[in-house]
């Protein structure tokens, strides 16, 4: 049972609140060691109670129970907490603070004396995301503070009407305001600590529990904000909590043979780096910066045999066709050299315009009569999302049809002096796109290392393509013929996203960046339902082909570097 409270006290804070309100809540002294110095406002039956702290004056004590008494007077039903974030219900008990005082204010200016003394958040405080919410409290209950924060000006404008008067009025006008400030903070990039946060000021404001539903399953009085809980479904409303990234296979799925074993080769360990990008989101019509966080990491390795076998099966047949393409489009006159019969015109008009700009000009000014092939720089991007654990009319599944082709293609491309790349991807919300390197540049795809990084890719995550190639494009050399061959079975996709436009708006806008970039892109579909009409639409003409098996592929990858980056 809590203590009672001096009784001279007691009675003159329940005449000041009478005075003040008429309202009378019980008034109850928080016991010595109770690790709060703030007061708590609760309900107890049908009488609201106010816990005082045992330290601080009169005039600190007035200030408590004055601000308990406006959220009597001036506050309503609590609010819901479902579908709300935490930074979005810290937003929201501040704007709650905020009015029920500026209420009180209006109707008894003096209390202003009673509570300016404890608003000293200022800019000094920093900006991470408590001392920003601190230096909103001070900046909502006093608005002429100069904050030079420009948030601060945009939340003031949706609090305030021009005129002055407050412009929240409801609980619905809160909640919605809340929410869309969470957002700005998390576009910002700020976290906020749910377990530590307290609202400022902390000397005279109350927990404001009271605010929300009563929660048995929290202890009483709680203090801090409480921390995020799964909601009804079984899925956090917070995106920044923590979860596991990998999503194995359903039991008994094809592609689940793997067993015990995905659950460790699946793990992000030894991280390489650590990258973010950005991300279009179309609901409010413009990038969010550094949105997506991209985790590049070596693919775990496993048995390769089978690999070895199918590469060797089909590599001469892929190999003498592209050689054979090759030739039938070399131009001698493409080149230009130092010596030669023919002049160049292109770089006679070179020449010239560098003369005049006082310039050395280039020295090959005759065609090279060498029969040439300029290399390609190709990256190769896996999609190995949960759904390539599913099985294709020949019986195998996805993903193993996946890697034989991107397998064949680079070992082809290599043996056509071409420069080759190999990569797999997948997600688990923007936070944690992985992506994990088959074979680098420099490496062969026949080596033991490479065949068994490949063995060891599984099914497992979702499709977040928009920053899977916004990292590939990243990668690919400036000023060189490059190209990103995306090998998938869906469409884009992930786990925090319910809206089925926006990954595929996404991908859109990162398609556009790499052309930008000078970055052709093309993609390799591998389905058992057949073609994506979401993903042929989006490719540029000629973009996008349906593979149906490895063996198909010499001419499919022919068709796409042709068509993505101009004949050899």
């Amino acid at each position: 049972m809590p203590a009672s409270p001096d009784p001279g006290s007691s009675r003159a804070l329940s005449l000041y609140l009478r005075a003040l309100w008429n309202v009378a809540p019980r008034l109850a002294a928080l016991p010595a060691t109770h690790d709060t110095a703030r007061p708590i406002l609760g309900i107890e039956g049908s009488r609201p109670v106010l816990h005082l702290p045992a330290t601080g004056d009169a005039a600190l004590q007035r200030a408590r129970a004055a601000h308990a008494a406006a959220h009597l007077s001036f506050g309503g039903e609590p609010f819901e907490r479902a579908r709300l974030k935490p930074v979005q219900r810290a937003l929201l008990e501040i704007l709650e603070d905020a009015r029920v005082e500026w209420l009180a204010m209006q109707a008894l200016p003096g209390l202003r004396r009673l509570w300016a003394p404890h608003h000293v958040a200022d800019a000094s405080w920093g900006n991470g995301a408590e001392a920003l919410l601190a230096r909103l409290s001070r900046c909502l209950f006093e608005p002429a503070h100069e904050d030079g924060h420009a948030w601060m000006a945009r939340v003031r404008g949706l609090f305030f009407t021009p005129d002055g008067r407050l412009a929240l009025e409801t609980p619905a006008q809160l909640r919605d305001i809340a929410s869309r400030l969470g957002n700005d903070v998390g576009q910002m990039r700020l976290r906020l600590n749910p377990g530590g946060w307290q609202i400022e000021p902390v000397a005279y404001r109350d927990d404001n529990h009271h605010l929300w539903p009563r929660d048995d399953m929290l202890p009483p009085s709680a203090t801090p904000l409480e921390q995020e809980r799964p909601d009804a479904n079984g899925a956090s409303d917070d995106d920044d909590a923590d979860t596991t990234f990998e999503r194995p296979p359903p039991q008994g799925a094809p592609g689940s043979d793997a067993g015990d074993a995905a659950a460790s080769v699946l793990q992000i360990e030894s991280a390489l780096r650590t990258v973010t990008y950005p991300e279009w989101d179309r609901l409010i019509g413009r990038t969010r910066p550094d949105w997506c966080t991209v985790i590049e990491a070596q693919a775990p390795r496993s048995d390769a045999s089978a690999l070895r076998a199918g590469l060797e099966r089909h590599l001469a047949r892929t190999v003498r066709l592209l050689q054979a393409s090759a030739m039938s489009d070399r131009r001698p006159t493409q080149g230009r050299s130092k010596d030669g019969d023919l002049l160049h015109t292109g770089a006679l008009i070179d020449a010239g315009i560098a003369l005049r700009a006082g310039r050395d000009p280039e020295h090959r000014l005759y065609r090279d009569s060498a029969a040439r092939v300029e290399s390609l720089d190709v990256l190769l991007l896996i999609d190995t999302s949960a759904s390539t654990a599913l099985s294709l009319p020949s019986g195998r599944t996805v993903l193993a049809t996946l890697r034989e082709a991107a397998l064949l293609a680079a070992a082809a491309l290599e043996a056509t002096g071409h420069r080759c790349i190999v990569q797999a991807f997948a997600s688990d919300t923007r936070h944690r796109v992985r992506v994990q390197r088959v074979k680098d540049r420099a490496e062969r795809t026949g080596d033991d290392a490479v065949l068994a990084r490949a063995g060891g890719l599984v099914s497992a995550g979702s499709t977040r393509m928009g920053a899977a190639l916004r990292h590939a494009t990243a990668q690919m050399p400036i000023r060189s013929r490059s190209l990103i061959l995306l090998l998938t079975d869906g469409e884009p996709h992930d786990v925090d996203i319910h809206d089925p436009r926006y990954l595929t708006e996404d991908l859109a806008h990162a398609l556009n960046e790499a052309r930008r970039a000078g970055v052709a892109v093309a993609c390799l579909h591998s389905a058992p339902d057949g073609a994506s009409s979401t993903l042929r639409r989006i490719f540029p003409t000629g973009g996008y082909v349906a593979l149906r098996a490895p063996e198909h592929l010499p001419h499919l990858l022919i068709r796409q570097m042709q068509t993505a980056t101009g004949k050899f």
